[in-house]
């Protein structure tokens, strides 16, 4: 199942897709502006694509550093 964020513009957009920072900015202005819960569910898949993406960005580091010891 696809992942969407519905921007401020009233978009549905992939947050698969979305840019990195942008992705960081969204997902701290959806923390920041959370009322009940209601869009709990696009915080958490930021979150998790954070995660990954964060986790990949990681690992690339450690190989290249290795590559280059």
């Amino acid at each position: 199942m696809t992942k969407m964020y519905v921007n401020s513009k009233g978009q549905d957009v992939e947050i698969a897709s979305m840019a990195y920072p942008h992705l960081r900015s969204a997902h701290a202005k959806l923390v920041r502006e959370q009322r009940d819960g209601l869009r709990q569910a696009e915080i958490d898949a930021m979150a998790a694509e954070i995660a990954t993406r964060d986790e990949a960005h990681a690992s690339a580091q450690a190989a290249e550093a290795e590559g280059t010891a």
